[in-house]
């Protein structure tokens, strides 16, 4: 990755941490968002940012984004009160961690 690489990607970053603290974006799309962009960063090992790698794998196979159009209403309804339960836990580390992420590259 060139030095203009990283830098654009870091904004990506600080970006996306940005709109998920403002919850402009919802958590699990957020947490999409910033694990992949630390991936090409080489930080998904970093232990900072391990609680967006930590929700993804409590959620997974559970409805995130636009596969959540896919899903039936019965479905859905029934996966949403699980998926809601993981953000509750999770929301406080997550919106800690992308301050952290805003203070450190923003």
């Amino acid at each position: 990755m060139t030095p203009e690489q990283e830098v654009a990607r870091k904004k990506q970053l600080v970006s996306a941490a940005k709109a998920l603290l403002s919850l402009q974006v919802g958590i699990g799309v957020g947490c999409v968002r910033i694990n992949k962009i630390l991936h090409w960063l080489g930080l998904q090992g970093d232990e900072k940012y391990q609680i967006f790698w930590q929700f993804l794998s409590a959620t997974l196979g559970l409805p995130i984004g636009n596969e959540r159009l896919l899903w039936a209403h019965s479905a859905l309804m029934e996966q949403d009160a699980t998926l809601t339960k993981i953000e509750t836990e999770f929301r406080p580390k997550l919106l800690s961690a992308c301050i952290v992420i805003i203070d450190t590259y923003g």
